[in-house]
């Protein structure tokens, strides 16, 4: 069973203010206990960086908050995210398909990034849909190290946007069946995710409170016109193989800049739909601290993506992202791995102090047996020439034995290869070049490259879970993918190559 914190909180460091809000978990009541807002000046001379974590120190010190470990978020615009269809997969299965996926939708190598994957909602015909997001690791090394700076610590990096989503649906206020789109307008950005049962596409652009108050109606307009290019690119994708108008139901706001005056008229006129206001506390029991607080203007249009940071731990969402999740796990096992070498360290000291107890007590019979071992290697020395004459001449005879070995063994042993390939190739899958080498030694292991078609990924990764089960092979490896067009029936191929082990089992 899943184990949920008592508290947590939520830091959503923007541009312009920086907003802090700290949830505690009671019974079955999730209660807003502290919140914060600074704003961060704008005066150009400052170090804003330096300046932006003194505030988040005040912050903390203000709300007489204790706990030094914070939930944060990644810029939507600093992030790659993307979503697939996954066809049936079975859960023992679905972390190293969505492995398989990140290999080939992720631009980088996956060591140069923190990534992670969460599932959406079942689709059509038992289908899944996922969200694999990445983030380049310089970026969350450098958001550790600001929090390190002022003694904080954070086990939680998620998405601005992905924040904005699961605040809404906690709190329950939106209608599901609905096109809709929330959207978080702040300083310099805006973050908006467009959702339909469950499915969601998210997008963040650099339209926000800025451009319209420098440029007012036409700053308005442009807010709009990337409104409506959100929509068409989410009905390009076809997530939902969306059919009819295309228009949204519904359109939540919240951030700072959603309070801009004459703003939800012009969208309401602009896409004949008339913004709400996104109630971040709808569900949440407030504090008798805080009450007072949130009465104050634009209070809850700021603190939408907090809410929905401290969420994490203390709720099951709707969609988890964690940046940090493997290098969290990575570093469970380091510390697992530096017990046991202790441990290790203390038993091979118990061993050599015993050890030498025995020896003391031991000397003396095996001073007689030294004595009587050096007599031996005097008579051994007498035969020793005429010993490594003869094996020399052994040396000659497995020298022309091994040539005959060899010629036999590779013959048998790539029979053996070509033999198990053909008996776990799947009818949709078929191969077009094939090469390698082959150990003779007992245990060992020869490599070999495979290239071939098939007509599914799916294909394609039975095929790959079918040779990791072949225990002629180990470390098989799927080395790229690609969907190509086949000249001769114009269908959809794909086109892959595999790498593996070939290992020499010994009788």
């Amino acid at each position: 069973m899943r184990r949920f914190n008592k508290t947590a909180i939520g830091l959503d460091i923007g541009s312009r203010f920086i907003k802090l809000v700290e949830l505690k978990s009671s019974g079955d009541n999730i209660i807003l206990n502290k919140f914060g807002i600074k704003e961060i000046p704008k005066d150009i001379k400052l170090d804003k960086g330096k300046v932006t974590f003194q505030l988040i120190s005040q912050l903390l010190a203000e709300n007489n908050i204790k706990d030094r470990n914070v939930n944060i978020c990644a810029a939507g615009q600093s992030v790659f995210v993307r979503f697939v269809k996954l066809l049936q997969t079975k859960e023992d299965k679905l972390k190293q398909t969505m492995r398989f996926e990140a290999q080939n939708q992720i631009p980088f190598p996956l060591n140069e990034v923190a990534w992670d994957w969460s599932l959406l909602d079942t689709g059509e015909k038992g289908a899944k849909k996922a969200v694999i997001a990445a983030i380049k690791k310089n970026l969350v090394d450098e958001m550790i190290s600001k929090l390190n700076s002022i003694k904080l610590s954070t086990g939680l990096i998620d998405i601005s946007p992905l924040s904005l989503y699961n605040c809404m649906v906690f709190n329950e206020d939106y209608n599901q069946e609905a096109l809709g789109a929330v959207m978080d307008i702040g300083m310099k950005a805006t973050n908006l995710v467009i959702f339909k049962k469950g499915n969601i596409w998210i997008r963040s652009f650099p339209v926000a409170a800025e451009r319209i108050e420098e440029a007012r109606d036409q700053g308005m307009d442009e807010l709009i016109g990337e409104i409506e290019r959100s929509v068409e690119y989410y009905f390009m994708q076809g997530g939902e193989e969306l059919k009819g108008e295309k228009k949204l139901n519904e359109l939540i706001l919240t951030g700072g800049g959603s309070v801009i005056e004459g703003l939800e008229s012009r969208i309401a006129e602009r896409l004949n739909v008339k913004p709400k206001a996104l109630d971040p506390f709808r569900k949440l029991r407030v504090s008798k601290g805080t009450f007072s607080g949130l009465q104050e203007k634009d209070v809850k249009n700021q603190l939408s993506i907090a809410v929905g940071l401290a969420l994490r731990g203390l709720a099951p969402l709707r969609i988890e992202i964690n940046f940090l999740k493997e290098i969290i796990a990575e570093s469970y096992a380091a510390r697992q791995k530096s017990l046991y070498t202790r441990l290790s360290i203390v038993m091979a000291a118990v061993l050599v102090i015993s050890f030498s107890v025995f020896m003391r007590q031991d000397y003396a019979v095996k001073r007689v047996k030294l004595d009587g071992i050096d007599k031996m290697l005097d008579l051994y020395n007498t035969y020793e020439p005429k010993i490594e004459e003869l094996q020399d001449k052994e040396d000659v005879l497995k020298a022309k034995i091994d040539i005959l070995y060899q010629a036999q063994g590779s013959r048998a042993i790539w029979l053996s290869v070509f033999k198990t390939i053909s008996e776990i190739l799947p009818k949709e899958v078929w191969i077009t070049d094939l090469s390698g080498i082959v150990s003779l030694e007992k245990n060992e292991s020869g490599r070999l490259d495979l290239g071939g078609e098939a007509l599914s990924y799916q294909a394609v990764n039975n095929f790959v879970s079918s040779l990791k089960s072949a225990p002629e092979f180990k470390d098989v490896k799927p080395i790229s993918s690609s969907i190509e067009t086949d000249e001769n029936t114009g269908e959809e191929i794909v086109k892959f190559s595999i790498t593996m082990d070939v290992v020499t089992v010994g009788s």
